[in-house]
């Protein structure tokens, strides 16, 4: 369970933070938003809901790899919102963190046979992920 709550986390959080970056273009509101986001999403009811619909289509082992892969991807972005990078390197690692977590997205939807779960729903609409 403890994977499936850090991914839907992790993905929330990273979320949230491009979408204050994007809005606001502030670094440091963004890893705040980030921070916020991560530490309440991890103990949520929305996330363990999410976490509950991903075990009932995937083997814990998967749901380790693509919590593995997905925390490079907004580790990443985090470091870059708290460091000092320069507004276009944001930029970048903003796309890149879409990038990487649509990856790890479309995996789901592949497992659960062309569809998102519904409690991942908003993540695939925020990060705007296509099959």
């Amino acid at each position: 369970m403890e994977w499936a709550l850090l991914l839907f986390a992790g993905i929330s959080a990273a979320a949230d933070a491009f979408h204050v970056w994007q809005s606001i273009r502030d670094k440091k509101a963004a890893a705040k938003a980030f921070d916020e986001t991560f530490a309440r999403m991890r103990g949520s009811q929305e996330a363990r809901q999410a976490a509950t619909q991903l075990l009932a289509i995937a083997p814990p082992d998967v749901i380790e790899q693509l919590e593995n892969r997905a925390e490079k991807c907004w580790s990443g972005y985090r470091t870059v919102l708290g460091g000092p990078y320069l507004p276009n390197e944001v930029d970048n690692a903003t796309d890149a963190v879409k990038a990487c977590v649509c990856r790890e997205l479309k995996r789901i939807h592949s497992i659960n046979g062309g569809k998102i779960p519904d409690r991942w729903r908003a993540q695939w609409d925020a990060y705007k992920c296509t099959p």
